[in-house]
């Protein structure tokens, strides 16, 4: 059945099928003035076409007519979108907007693109991106070790974006992005490790990164001696060292809040170093004078030489580079610093973050109850 969509779109007509298909219509009076209705384009799976284009194409003809011509009606479909083509446009962006744009780039072409790459966007429901997450889980890296709840949860996140993009770009229309809102459940994460380097590890890993790698070297220490994220000191510009306070400025991120970080003697020497062989206004960076997107591989292998099996161990008890962040924290808590400070120290956005670190803190309580008697 035949109805008006109204409004904004007067003169355009709907009629929807039993299959969810919908055929659109406009309402004119041709050149003799007699009332005409014309099939214009049809919404299907592999058709964007929508009650704007409809309209497009009524004034369109309305235009002719006034101007005397004989308009041309054909019942156009809209080229069918696929993901790969709103990929392509959401890395264009990317690229000017994210500095992990690498990465995503990566990440797309070895786990989306075989999924979802040749597929109509407007095609895909949430039930496939829980067989995707399915499917994602069930795999093993080149090493052979089980895909991480992480990466997985990584694609679907990346995957939310592209369709949000393309969302906000017009570059389809009339779809509900099936990722977002709930819509696929995220695989749950536990990220909190317990490993922790002693300082005697510490030590002994910087001596071997030394001789192994200079830069890697600074990299950790630089680390270890602030507890700050791998990707915030790797985006550390000379412009946020202040020689005159002793203090580092880490700036607000969506992870964490922004925080000056004090430089002892030890970090003193590791950045004066490195200023005497600045590539770029980076504190750390590539050969190229570019952002390290990871941590060397040097670093990896300094650690199995500390910690030999150290790369088959369980996730929590496996030292990463991350670790060196978790170090950084619990050497603060066992020197006695109380929570509130860990936790500006860190810049965690909540307390729930930093009270994993409680336990390690010395718990004087225990020390007062003994002093109460009667």
């Amino acid at each position: 059945m035949l109805k008006s969509v109204g409004g904004k779109y007067e003169g355009v007509w709907i009629n929807e099928l039993k299959n969810g298909d919908v055929s659109y219509y406009i309402n004119y009076r041709d050149a003799d003035g007699k009332p005409t209705r014309t099939l214009v384009g049809k919404k299907t799976s592999a058709s964007d076409f929508t009650a704007r284009d409809a309209y497009a194409k009524l004034i369109e003809v309305k235009y002719k007519l006034q101007h005397e011509e004989a308009p041309k009606i054909s019942a156009g479909r809209v080229k069918k979108v696929k993901f790969d083509d709103i990929w392509g446009k959401y890395l264009e962006w990317a690229k000017n907007n994210k500095k992990s744009w690498q990465t995503d780039s990566w990440n797309y072409e070895k786990h989306l693109k075989p999924f979802l790459g040749n597929r109509a966007v407007k095609e895909i429901k949430s039930t496939d991106f829980e067989s995707f997450k399915t499917e994602m889980a069930s795999k093993t890296n080149a090493k052979g070790v089980k895909i991480s709840n992480a990466t997985v949860k990584h694609q679907l996140v990346l995957a939310r974006h592209i369709v949000n993009y393309a969302l906000k770009n017009d570059l389809i229309k009339d779809y509900t992005n099936p990722i977002a809102n709930g819509r696929v459940r995220m695989p749950q994460i536990d990220n909190a490790r317990l490993a922790f380097l002693t300082k005697e590890q510490a030590k002994e890993l910087l001596e071997i990164l030394w001789t192994l790698d200079r830069q890697t070297y600074h990299l950790t220490k630089i680390l270890l001696l602030t507890g700050a994220r791998l990707g915030e000191v790797t985006s550390l510009r000379w412009q946020d060292i202040n020689f005159d306070t002793n203090t580092i400025f880490f700036k607000k991120t969506k992870r964490g809040n922004e925080r000056h970080i004090y430089i002892n003697d030890s970090l003193i020497e590791t950045l004066k170093e490195l200023s005497e062989n600045q590539k770029s206004d980076l504190i750390i960076s590539t050969s190229t004078g570019g952002q390290l997107l990871k941590m060397p591989a040097h670093f990896d292998t300094a650690i199995e030489a500390v910690i030999p099996g150290n790369k088959n161990k369980e996730a929590k008890q496996k030292i990463t580079a991350h670790s060196l962040r978790h170090t950084h924290a619990s050497w603060l808590a066992i020197s006695g610093l109380d929570i509130l400070q860990i936790k500006e120290q860190l810049g965690h956005k909540t307390i729930e973050m930093t009270m994993r670190y409680a336990h390690l803190i010395p718990n004087k309580r225990h020390e007062a109850t003994k002093m109460i008697n009667i």
